[in-house]
């Protein structure tokens, strides 16, 4: 979400979905956009705009960008989303008050400038009651106390969050609680969501090895594309189409 995903949203036109066709009810494999989103990973490894590839490739890179790279200047840019600063408020072990005065917020733009001009990738979360609960009524009302407007709102900016109800949105105690909270609230206009269907971790990973196989040199684009259209169709039962 945070990579390849924000260059593939951002290659289409906005308005259709470059991973799933909703109305055939099938995964996209291939595709120019996905040769172009892998093309930009490419670049950035083979001429060395971004990491090394071991630490590109380290399950913990992105302590490292949060409490190493960005604080101390050795970061251009950052993909990453709403939540990156709560990693500098102070407690949380990587303190960096001044980061809203070192650190600038910008959209990601889409491939050529196309309407609506930037990308923006959501992932989501909810409070939910187990079906086996043994006490629901109890625990509904435990989450609409949660999510009362003075609960949430403070739970939004504890967590860096964006806030799901428009009346703490709206809210300037809301807004200005934080530097960046209006900006990534702002971007929810135009967000786009992964989708939300059993298969996506499957196709997650497969998205994961294509762009590790650019990363590293070891596949070229073509080859990387084809290698995620054939474990497309494994991960989904062959419920692909062609692009």
């Amino acid at each position: 979400m945070q990579t390849f995903e924000m260059l593939l949203y951002g290659t289409n036109d906005g308005r259709t979905d470059p991973l799933y066709d909703e109305n055939s009810k099938k995964w996209i494999a291939g595709g120019q956009g996905f040769k172009d989103a892998l093309s930009f990973v490419e670049t950035v490894y083979k001429e060395k705009l971004g990491p090394d590839v071991s630490d590109a490739l380290d399950p913990n890179v992105m302590t490292r960008v949060r409490g190493e790279w960005l604080p101390q200047g050795k970061l251009g840019i950052a993909l990453d989303g709403s939540w990156l600063p709560q990693d500098w408020l102070p407690g949380s072990g990587h303190e960096w008050p001044e980061w809203s005065k070192k650190l600038g917020l910008a959209a990601m733009p889409t491939q050529n400038g196309q309407a609506p001009g930037k990308v923006s990738m959501s992932g989501g979360w909810t409070w939910s009651i187990p079906a086996k609960a043994g006490n629901p009524d109890l625990a509904f009302e435990f989450i609409k106390t949660m999510q009362t407007k003075a609960n949430a709102q403070k739970w939004y900016v504890a967590n860096s969050g964006i806030a799901v109800r428009e009346d703490v949105a709206e809210d300037p105690a809301y807004v200005d609680a934080q530097p960046g909270i209006k900006f990534f609230t702002d971007l929810v206009a135009t967000t786009h969501y992964r989708p939300a269907y059993p298969a996506y971790p499957k196709v997650s990973t497969a998205i994961q090895e294509a762009m590790e196989g650019v990363t590293t040199g070891d596949t070229s684009v073509d080859e990387a594309a084809s290698n995620y259209a054939d474990a497309l169709k494994d991960a989904t039962d062959n419920q692909v189409v062609e692009r």
